[in-house]
């Protein structure tokens, strides 16, 4: 009697590990990645070579593809002159979502992006990568990182008035002649001799309140002692 066994064999496929996908960046193709866009799905690595001559792979937005999305990646600019890096400088990004992904060259010089030197992960039909090249070419170039300044000062006539004010004079003033009185009288305003706060006033007094022969043509008074009422 012969009997028969069997057993069970495991021939499931292993899960796939994620999939690596090559782009050439410039080179002898000129200002494009080649291909200029992939599908890739979470996980995948996207290898970027850079050839000729001097390029980056920066992440924009659908809307403004020469723009650098701000929280986004950027490989910076890696130059290889005519290809003479060897080996050829070499970025890696890990596709983190499967919703699309736009990128472009911020080589200012010669403006590549916006000759239409862009790439796409994951473009749609909604938003392809035609329409975002198209979009890329419309704007017409990286746009430069602006800095607000403020403008500069300017000087404005302004027009004014100046009053000259002339230094006190120290000359004497000229001699008042008395009224024809024999009363005193007061003068505001002389006998300030330079100083302002020196003396507000001045008594100029007839010649008859003098004595006889004094106080006429002098300044101050006569020194000594004045009769009445001037004690």
């Amino acid at each position: 009697m012969c009997t028969t066994s069997s057993h069970e064999v495991d021939v499931s496929t292993p899960a796939a590990g994620p999939m690596a996908h090559t782009v050439t960046v410039g080179g002898d193709a000129g200002l494009v990645y080649t291909p200029p866009e992939v599908k890739a799905a979470v996980g995948d690595i996207v290898h970027f070579i850079f050839h000729k001559q001097n390029h980056s792979v920066t992440q924009s937005t659908f809307d403004k593809p020469c723009n650098k999305l701000e929280i986004g990646e950027d490989s910076g600019l890696l130059p290889n002159p005519n290809n003479t890096v060897m080996p050829a400088p070499v970025w890696a990004y890990t596709v983190k979502e499967e919703a699309p992904t736009w990128w472009y060259c911020k080589q200012r010089t010669g403006a590549h992006c916006g000759k239409g030197m862009v790439f796409a992960i994951n473009p749609t039909v909604e938003k392809s990568y035609n329409m975002f090249k198209e979009k890329a070419i419309m704007l017409n170039g990286t746009t430069a990182i602006t800095t607000t300044v403020p403008p500069e000062k300017t000087v404005t006539d302004v027009a004014s008035t100046i009053t000259l004010i002339p230094e006190p004079s120290m000359t004497p003033p000229e001699a008042v002649n008395p009224p024809a009185t024999d009363k005193p009288y007061i003068t505001p305003g002389w006998n300030e001799n330079g100083n302002p706060s020196a003396c507000n006033c001045a008594c100029l007094c007839g010649v008859g309140s003098f004595p006889q022969g004094g106080g006429w043509g002098h300044y101050g008074g006569v020194g000594g002692s004045l009769t009445a009422p001037w004690k």
